[in-house]
């Protein structure tokens, strides 16, 4: 089965349909993760059926995964990132200011699709005359526990400087904007919660199809603009390096080589200065022209 399988409830093709065009267009197929997935929630409604005598057995069960399953993530090449560029988002339901900011944040500061989805109006704030993005653990608003959220590890809360390209492009008078309007969440536009309980949910799907529908292989996904990044800064041409491994590992939420209680950097700590050559290094680099769509 494609990859794609069950995000749209206006396909109505068979399975049969289903299989033939996936291997006419050479599609990516459903991980074994998501088989998996499957299997385990139709087992349970397989032994609902058996307990009403309904069934005579559980076909769902006895079934082996490879538990070390992983998609490979990789970068995006400079003819996928062309294919992006030259493309117009056209989701009725998800801004094209929205998807490009939120490209951009990945792209250029390399974060999380969900930190990014997750970003407060409160949670960019200026320190030492920087603006940036601090990425903390959220408590819920009365009678929204869905907004309670951590970020993925102990590394990952930290301060993201807004980088010059980002600023370039206007996102900061984005900002001000959705708080002149007096929102609470920046994307404002993303439905809430997500069937997986995310933030980032409906833009995920919408991304996902919008990459399957350009012929973007699986694999390059949104979160391999965190591996671009990274990629970047650490192989970044003579004359522009000089940037410590730890710089980089607090601008990306990296756990880091060297972790101790000695190497914890905490917040107040931060030199902001040197984390905002990070995000301005990452512009220089180039790693994604995408100003059309800001």
């Amino acid at each position: 089965m494609p990859e794609n399988y069950g995000k749209s409830s206006k396909d109505h093709r068979t399975v049969f349909e289903l299989v033939e065009d996936s291997k006419k267009n050479n599609l990516g197929k459903i991980s074994e993760k998501t088989i998996k997935n499957h299997f385990a929630r139709l087992s349970s409604i397989w032994n609902y059926y058996l307990l009403r005598d309904l069934v005579d057995r559980n076909v769902f069960i006895g079934w082996k995964f490879d538990q070390k399953y992983k998609v490979r993530r990789i970068r995006w090449n400079d003819e996928q990132l062309q294919t992006l560029m030259n493309s117009d988002w056209n989701s009725p339901t998800i801004s094209p200011k929205t998807f490009g900011y939120i490209v951009g944040l990945g792209s250029y500061a390399g974060m999380r699709l969900e930190e990014i989805c997750r970003i407060r109006l409160q949670d960019i704030i200026e320190i030492r005359g920087i603006s940036c993005i601090f990425i903390r653990d959220h408590t819920a608003r009365k009678n929204r526990p869905w907004e309670k959220w951590s970020p993925k590890t102990e590394a990952g809360e930290r301060v993201v400087p807004i980088g010059q390209s980002l600023i370039n492009a206007d996102f900061l008078r984005f900002v001000a904007h959705q708080r002149n309007i007096k929102q609470y969440y920046l994307f404002s536009d993303l439905r809430f919660p997500g069937k997986d309980k995310k933030r980032s949910d409906a833009f995920q799907q919408a991304f996902s199809r919008f990459k399957l529908r350009k012929k973007i292989p699986k694999g390059v996904d949104f979160h391999s603009f965190r591996h671009n990044v990274s990629t970047k800064l650490r192989n970044l041409p003579e004359g522009q390096q000089g940037l410590r491994e730890s710089w980089l590992d607090d601008f990306l939420g990296h756990e880091g080589q060297n972790k101790s209680v000695g190497n914890v950097v905490y917040l107040d700590m931060i030199d902001v200065e040197n984390l905002k050559k990070v995000a301005d290094s990452v512009g220089i680099s180039r790693l994604l022209g995408y100003t059309k769509i800001y």
